[in-house]
C-alpha cells in the first residue's frame, strides 16, 4: 500500500487548519485586539482579512456601534434628605479599546455593565446628594441632568468609553416616604399660592386705581373740551342769527313772536288778558309784513 498520498493528505489538512487558524476578520462593527498569552499584541480597527498567530494568539472582539445600559434602581439622598429611587439609561461606544481592555475586568460588555453601575451610581449620588428635591421638579432639572454626564464623561473616559447621552429615566420616591413628602409638597404649593394670590390682588388694585385715576382725567379733559366747542358753536350760532335776522328786523320780531305763540299755546293753556295787550299785535288786520 503505497503512503505518499497518505501523507500529502494530511499535510494539506494540516495546513489548512494552520492556514484557517492563522485567519480571522474584522468587519466593519467591530474592533479586534490580539492577545498572546493573556497579553495585548495588536489591535485592529480597520475591517478586512487579518493573521494572528495560531495555537497561542486569541482574538477579543469589541463593537464600535453604540452600546445601551440601563441601570438597576439607585437609592440617592437628596440634601433635604429625601430619599429617592432612581433608574438611569446610558448610551456608550467603545473608542479605546486597548484602554478598556486594561481597565475593564472581564474586558467584555458585563465587566462595562458592572463598571458602569459604579460610576453612574456614583455620579447620581454625588449630584443629586447636593440639591433639594424640589429641584428635580423644575426647570433646573436639564443642568441637574448636565452635571450627572459631565461627571460620567469624566469618570468613563480612562475606561476607553466614550459617552453618547446619560437620562434619568423615572425618579420615584420609596413607598413609605410619599405620604410625608407629597404632604409637605403640598403645604409649600399652598403657600406658594397663597403668596401669587395676594400680589395678583395688590397688583390688581394698583391698576384699578391707576385706571380709576385716567379715566377721571380723560372725563375732566372730555368734558372741558365738549363745553369749550359747544361755547364756540353757541357764539356761531348767535352770530349767524344776528347777521341773519339785522337784515329784516320786523321779520325777526314776527319769527320770535311766532315762537312765543308755538311754547304758550298748548291744548290745556287760558290766556287772560286785554285784547289790546302786545301779545296780540300779529292777530291784527292792521299789521303789514314785509318779506
Amino acid at each position: 500500500m503505497n503512503s505518499k498520498p497518505l501523507f500529502f493528505g494530511a499535510c494539506v489538512a494540516i495546513t489548512l487548519f494552520v492556514l484557517t487558524s492563522s485567519i480571522f476578520i474584522v468587519n466593519q462593527q467591530n474592533q479586534a485586539i490580539v492577545l498572546q498569552f493573556g497579553q495585548y499584541k495588536a489591535f485592529h480597527n480597520e475591517p478586512g482579512l487579518k493573521f494572528k498567530v495560531p495555537f497561542i494568539q486569541d482574538v477579543t472582539y469589541y463593537e464600535k456601534r453604540i452600546i445601551d445600559y440601563d441601570s438597576d434602581a439607585i437609592l440617592v439622598t437628596t440634601i433635604d434628605q429625601k430619599r429617592l429611587h432612581v433608574d438611569a439609561y446610558v448610551r456608550y461606544r467603545i473608542v479605546d479599546a486597548l484602554a478598556f481592555f486594561r481597565s475593564v475586568q472581564p474586558a467584555n460588555e458585563l465587566g462595562a455593565r458592572n463598571r458602569f453601575d459604579a460610576v453612574i451610581a456614583s455620579s447620581i449620588r454625588n449630584v443629586l446628594g447636593k440639591v433639594p428635591l424640589r429641584n428635580l421638579l423644575s426647570a433646573e432639572r436639564v443642568n441637574i441632568m448636565k452635571q450627572i454626564q459631565d461627571e460620567v464623561i469624566t469618570l468613563s473616559k480612562p475606561l476607553g468609553l466614550e459617552i453618547v447621552d446619560v437620562r434619568i429615566v423615572r425618579t420615584e420616591l420609596p413607598v413609605e416616604n410619599r405620604p410625608a413628602v407629597f404632604q409637605r409638597m403640598n403645604s409649600i404649593l399652598d403657600r406658594t399660592a397663597k403668596q401669587n394670590r395676594a400680589e395678583g390682588d395688590e397688583k390688581a388694585r394698583g391698576i384699578r386705581a391707576s385706571a380709576e385715576r385716567e379715566r377721571a382725567v380723560l372725563l375732566a379733559e372730555a368734558k372741558q373740551k365738549a363745553q369749550g366747542i359747544r361755547g364756540e358753536g353757541d357764539a356761531k350760532a348767535m352770530k349767524i342769527t344776528n347777521t341773519a335776522f339785522s337784515i329784516d328786523p320786523e321779520f325777526y320780531n314776527f319769527y320770535r313772536s311766532l315762537e312765543t305763540y308755538r311754547e304758550t299755546m298748548k291744548s290745556d293753556t287760558v290766556l287772560y288778558m286785554s285784547a289790546d295787550h302786545p301779545y296780540f299785535s300779529y292777530f291784527s288786520n292792521s299789521v303789514k309784513h314785509t318779506h
